[in-house]
């Protein structure tokens, strides 16, 4: 194209509008928000199959909106369209499914643990049969299937999920749905909502099919050709270290996660229920820990005990009126923190070369901090004008808020090693 003083207007207008449409691309890339987890089970292995649903705001609201599938590896990463309180539900064939509150943050990779129960009464699960896509017009459908239930104590969770889209629909009795969530739903047919999708070409094994009665019993998870999607489960491979920070399961079924914040001393959190963890100190194999519980404050005296398989903590707690035995088992190791060039090429190899000078999208990197001003901006290289710029971006370049303090000093450290 050939600039001229008549058309100049229109090449800067074009310019413009591209630059605008990389800015929103390259925006929501960077600040998509994910949940995600890997599903392993109380007996110490990782499920290959499965379907998770999320609720968006408090847990058993029912107000379905995204969803997917586990993969054989155990894993599941799904898009959600906001942070803040979501409600997260998992399903497996032979294990209890897991409901969890979550506080999610926007703009990152929200990943949480997930620790499904052995069920160890199967023949009380809910059963899903003849699920049938009625085409309503060409570019909607929605879905009835029959769901029993041998104990007849079903509760609000009928589901279809879109594996595809990432999407999750609660299906209703035929008849209507209950206002009281918390009573028995009938056995029988369910439909689900006016599902806005041309059934035509779709792949009904990318939607899968769980159920869930007030016990918290699941049963097999199918897919749309009415097919179990169940995959053997496969063996935990991680080998547990002999230390305490990590994912643990008490005999009273709750999940926590310790972590190391001194030596000696450690903090914990319950991920669901009221127990609050005020403090814990280690003294060689003892636990000591200060807990409150409803308001009541106790203590507990746990020892750790390693083998070649497993890593426990047992011993007692005491609150007021209330004493008993504890035991932790250990399930996975802390999370190992992600290093200053692993964060860097997550967040800034798109726009930025580590090691030139060459402009990519933005400045290359190399010989950052041997200079005596920042590129562009022009401010003296120091750690504060770094941060400041990581974090509230400037011409061409995003904010970058959504890191936490720790991956951007931990970014800060990489850049002075370019």
């Amino acid at each position: 194209m050939i600039i001229t003083s008549k058309n100049w207007h229109r090449f800067f207008f074009f310019t413009l509008g591209i630059g605008f449409i990389w800015m929103l691309t390259f925006s929501w890339a960077w600040s998509q928000t994910y949940v995600s987890g890997k599903v392993i089970t109380s007996d110490g292995m990782v499920v290959a199959s499965g379907a998770v649903a999320l609720e968006k705001g408090e847990l058993h609201n029912n107000a379905f909106l995204s969803g997917g599938g586990i993969n054989t590896d155990g894993t599941f990463k799904i898009p959600l369209p906001s942070g803040g309180p979501w409600g997260l539900h998992v399903y497996s064939e032979k294990y209890i499914y897991f409901p969890l509150q979550l506080q999610i943050t926007e703009g990152i990779d929200n990943e949480i643990p997930v620790i499904l129960p052995v069920d160890g009464n199967p023949g009380d699960d809910p059963h899903i049969s003849n699920i049938r896509f009625l085409k309503m017009t060409d570019q909607v459908f929605r879905i009835n299937m029959q769901v029993d239930d041998p104990n007849n104590n079903l509760g609000p969770q009928m589901l279809a999920i879109d594996t595809k889209r990432f999407k999750s629909y609660r299906l209703v009795p035929k008849t209507g749905d209950l206002k009281d969530k918390k009573a028995d739903f009938p056995t029988g047919e369910y439909t689900s909502p006016f599902i806005p999708v041309a059934l035509n070409g779709e792949d009904l094994k990318d939607w899968i099919f769980a159920v869930a009665d007030h016990q918290c019993s699941n049963g097999a998870v199918y897919n749309g050709l009415g097919q179990s999607v169940f995959k053997p489960l496969l063996p935990h491979a991680e080998k547990l270290t002999c230390e305490i920070p990590g994912i643990w399961k008490s005999n009273f079924e709750k999940v926590y996660n310790f972590s190391q914040t001194a030596p000696g001393k450690l903090s914990g959190e319950q991920f669901e229920g009221n127990l609050i963890i005020d403090q814990i100190n280690q003294k060689a194999e003892k636990v000591f820990l200060d807990i409150r519980f409803k308001g009541e404050k106790g203590k507990a005296e746990l020892q750790m005990l390693c083998k070649e398989n497993s890593v426990v903590m047992k011993g007692t707690f005491n609150l007021p009126g209330r004493s008993g035995k504890w035991l932790f088992t250990k399930l996975k190791n802390a999370k190992v923190a992600k290093t200053g060039q692993n964060i860097f090429l997550a967040n800034c190899a798109a726009c930025h070369y580590p090691d030139r000078k060459d402009t990519k999208v933005g400045p290359g990197l190399v010989g950052l901090f041997t200079h005596p001003k920042l590129p562009d901006s022009g401010l003296p290289v120091n750690e504060n004008n770094v941060r400041e710029r990581i974090i509230n971006g400037g011409k061409k370049m995003p904010p970058f808020k959504h890191l936490k303090d720790e991956q951007i000093s931990a970014i800060i450290d990489y850049l002075k090693t370019l």
